[in-house]
């Protein structure tokens, strides 16, 4: 059979794939139409490419939360599994375990595929990880995108929702460790007594001889010495300054003579963010209890947020702080 030249020209145009749109570009007749319009297109490109890096860091959390639930399913017999696999990935991946947790929980609510391209970034779906309802949560992330909420709107709308829907929580009771126990790890092939906030020091003296790596150390009179299991990093500690209803500077005695400070944040609650008038009520309240024995607290802290700053449980007087706030409808409870 023979074709005609139209037949081709119409196969060509079926079969030849189409060309993006060429973006509408302004006139530049004069320079400094050129310089504004240079500037423009600058901009938008930023903006595009932020917005790429977000649903990629949706994407990453997705697919890291997917690969841990996975795993732990094959593992399912062993009860405990799940909290060992994410304690161990925390250490070797530098992430901490909230963080870790906070992506297997969203891997659970998006069970098929990460809900990409509507415009919000991980730290919006990390706030809405705390609305349990999936119907409820859906709602909300969809109003988050059609009235454009920062992640600080969506945490406060979800921290609203919590204290006027959810049961009076209680938290479970906890008490400190013993002062100043600390881990002997290996870095860098020597052994380091670990002081926990990235700090090591080298064992004192002759000490180095006497542990192994993963040891539990206490010191006595200037001298380490072993100690049976304990909760690690335990200090006093003198709070300097009150940031917001759930964060606060404070000077760390760890031991050795060392002294520390450190930006350090309650690990089980979540507060309004500061500018709100929430936000500053709740900040007043925590400083209340902060100084009720002239700042001196008792501070415990193994793990960090999804900033690299260290978390921690602390008590004033014996006293676990953050149920005081839960009870005042100050903050609500991080689920981890």
């Amino acid at each position: 059979m023979r074709h005609t030249p139209a037949f081709f020209l119409l196969a060509f145009a079926f079969l030849t794939p189409a060309l993006p749109a060429q973006p509408l570009l302004p006139e530049v007749d004069t320079y400094d139409e050129l310089l504004h319009a240079i500037r423009e297109a600058r901009a938008a490109s930023g903006k595009r490419v932020e917005r790429a890096v977000e649903q990629e860091k949706v994407r990453e959390a997705w697919e890291t939360g997917k690969l841990i639930d996975e795993h732990i399913l094959h593992h399912k017999e062993r009860a405990e599994y799940g909290e060992q696999v994410i304690a161990r990935l925390a250490g070797d991946l530098g992430s901490s375990q909230t963080e870790l947790r906070y992506m297997l929980q969203f891997a659970r609510a998006y069970p098929i595929q990460p809900p990409l391209g509507g415009g919000l970034s991980w730290s919006h779906y990390r706030a809405l990880m705390g609305v349990n309802d999936p119907k409820e949560r859906e709602a909300l992330a969809d109003e988050a995108i059609r009235q454009g909420w920062s992640r600080n709107q969506v945490r406060e709308k979800v921290r609203r929702r919590q204290t006027h829907a959810e049961a009076p929580v209680k938290l479970p009771e906890i008490m400190p460790g013993p002062l100043n126990i600390y881990q002997i790890i290996r870095l860098k092939d020597r052994l380091k007594v670990d002081l926990g906030f990235g700090l090591y020091l080298d064992p004192p003296g002759k000490d180095s001889r006497k542990f192994k790596e993963g040891d539990i150390v206490t010191l006595e009179k200037g001298k380490l010495k072993k100690a049976g299991p304990a909760k690690l990093f335990t200090y006093q500690a003198t709070v300097t300054q009150v940031v917001d209803g759930d964060t606060f500077h404070a000077l760390m005695d760890l031991g050795f003579g060392i002294m520390f400070s450190q930006r350090v944040r309650l690990r089980r609650i979540d507060a309004p963010e500061i500018l709100t008038a929430d936000g500053k009520e709740a900040r007043a309240f925590l400083e209340k209890i902060l100084f009720r024995d002239r700042g001196r607290i008792l501070l415990q802290s193994t793990d960090l947020d999804q900033h690299g700053r260290p978390i921690a449980d602390v008590w004033v007087q014996n006293k676990s702080i953050d149920q005081e706030l839960l009870d005042q409808g100050l903050a609500v409870r991080i689920r981890e």
